[in-house]
């Protein structure tokens, strides 16, 4: 006795049933309404990033929306580590001037930024005076974008980072707080890949005064 496995052809899995019909159709009239609206908005070019869940995923696995570059995509994962060497360097600046010592800069910054922290450092220890800076970090969001003194590089790996700051500028002599700033900041800071981690290399800091009444 011969065998015949059954099988069906496409046409008949779309119309087997009214109910899968009508599935279909829905279906059909929904992407072609989409369609339809997309061309006559002009949003049709950017069809490629739409996001439709099991049809087409955005972001794909493994990106991120950059946060900086609007339609951009950054690598999570490199995000990631971005994230934690910045904040690893800030750790170090802040330790650096508490100190007084700039020795260990260059473990955390290079470029325009290091010189420029250098000379904040050496400025402080002429005065007599070493800073303690307490943070409180608002947000902090990891993307790329181009540093204007390094346009030339297209886009680098870009921290913005946002939040308020006591800073106390103690006398050494005598370890009393000479005088005190609080600031709210919303400032920019490039980095770059030296060896096995990334380093504050430029900065946009913007800041303002914080008044007495909050």
């Amino acid at each position: 006795m011969s065998y015949t496995r059954p099988y069906r052809k496409t046409g008949d899995l779309l119309v087997g049933s009214w109910a899968r019909t009508v599935a279909v159709l829905a279906v059909a009239l929904v992407v072609f309404g989409v369609i339809a609206w997309a061309a006559a908005s002009g949003s049709l070019a950017t069809v490629g990033t739409w996001n439709i869940p099991l049809i087409h995923p955005y972001p794909p696995a493994g990106f991120n929306m950059d946060p900086l570059s609007k339609g951009q995509l950054v690598d999570a994962k490199q995000a990631a580590v971005v994230r934690k060497d910045f904040q690893a360097d800030g750790q170090l600046e802040v330790a650096a001037f508490a100190k007084g010592d700039a020795s260990q800069l260059p473990s955390a910054e290079t470029g325009n930024y290091l010189t420029s922290a250098q000379q904040l450092i050496a400025r402080n220890n002429a005065e007599g005076v070493y800073e303690q800076a307490q943070n409180q970090i608002e947000k902090l969001l990891v993307g790329r974008l181009v540093d204007p003194n390094r346009a030339s590089e297209g886009p680098l790996w870009c921290v913005r980072e946002t939040g308020s700051t006591t800073i106390s500028f103690v006398d050494k002599a005598s370890g009393r707080v000479a005088r005190q700033q609080q600031l709210r900041f919303d400032s920019k800071y490039w980095l770059v890949r030296s060896g096995d981690r990334y380093l504050i290399t430029d900065a946009q800091l913007s800041t303002s005064p914080i008044s007495n009444g909050g």
